[in-house]
């Protein structure tokens, strides 16, 4: 279990990295894949599964990475905002996805560049 949890981690540090090469390689590409979520019922649990295995696999493997505290923390939020996500009816994170995104892809520079930071901080603490 515990290799699959880095190996996890380490799948989600380098989707972060290839967001923002997607980004400035493929700037509509970029886009088209934010406007996709909570598109139905379906991508919003796609997406939720999605964050459950990730925020499970950084609590797992955070005591093995460099900043254990910070990632143990991390992963929880994660956890947690995403069950909150589920037991919502999916219309809600739909209307506020719809607020959110444009502003997002308003500043997707910027957003680009916070994702690979953190898949840089990732993939340090793995090492």
């Amino acid at each position: 279990m515990a290799i699959t949890a880095e190996i996890i981690v380490w799948l989600f540090a380098l989707g972060l990295i290839t967001f923002e090469f997607l980004i400035l390689l493929a700037k509509p590409k970029a886009i088209q894949f934010l406007n996709a979520f909570v598109k139905t019922p379906w991508h919003h649990f796609l997406e939720q599964t999605l964050r459950l295995i990730v925020g499970a696999s950084i609590v797992v493997h955070a005591p093995n990475m460099a900043f254990s505290e910070f990632f143990g923390v991390f992963g929880w939020v994660i956890i947690i905002t995403s069950l909150m996500l589920v037991g919502l009816p999916w219309r809600w994170h739909r209307t506020f996805a719809q607020k959110v995104i444009p502003t997002v892809i308003k500043f997707i520079q910027l957003y680009g560049i916070l994702c690979l930071a953190l898949g840089i901080f990732l993939i340090y603490s793995l090492v």
